[in-house]
């Protein structure tokens, strides 16, 4: 499903947050391409719990590998936004998106709710995805701050609904749909499949 090297790139940025003891998630178009259509990516979305107290060790131990600006990183970790930091793979430009995860109710529970999940077919190890229902939840909030004109974000929601179908939680998908105001998009999501 992706490319091996790019695979290999990001176990090695998150066995250093492993190693941290930093939780991270492992989203956007990789986690719905796990639950949903298979979709061609050329970056990598990590939601990471805040770690201002190992930013320094992070920055160290990544520095080899990875361009990461540490003012950036600073400014996420300490604005908790949905800021991102860029950080390149100096070898091939890779690039994985970090996310700091926010303070709301939602966002709280990514990463406890994250499964393990093989991104490959020839992954030794599985990674830690978010769930399929909050991976959902999330494309249907940037489909919606995007103006609702996205075909890329709609069409990952209707693969994810697609295919997972018959495991969803449907009842915290409505209720959280509710709360992050994407219920009539969800809705008419639903209609689509029937």
């Amino acid at each position: 499903m992706n490319n091996p090297d790019d695979l290999s790139i990001l176990r090695n940025l998150v066995g250093i947050f492993d190693a941290l003891g930093i939780a991270y998630a492992v989203g956007g178009s990789m986690a719905s391409s796990v639950y949903g259509r298979v979709r061609f990516t050329q970056d990598a979305d990590l939601t990471v719990e805040p770690f201002a107290a190992k930013a320094q060790q992070f920055l160290e131990r990544a520095a080899k590998d990875y361009y990461i600006s540490a003012d950036a990183m600073r400014y996420a970790l300490d604005h908790r936004t949905s800021f991102n930091i860029n950080i390149i793979h100096i070898g091939t430009a890779f690039k994985i998106d970090l996310f700091i995860r926010g303070e709301s109710e939602f966002q709280k529970q990514l990463i406890p709710r994250r499964r393990m999940v093989r991104l490959s077919e020839n992954d030794e190890a599985p990674f830690a995805v978010v769930s399929p229902e909050d991976i959902l939840l999330l494309k249907l909030t940037w489909y919606v701050q995007g103006g609702r004109t996205s075909d890329r974000q709609r069409d990952d929601v209707k693969g994810i609904l697609a295919t997972q179908q018959n495991t969803l939680d449907f009842a915290y998908l409505k209720k959280w749909a509710v709360v992050l105001e994407v219920a009539d998009v969800l809705e008419n999501a639903l209609k689509e499949l029937t």
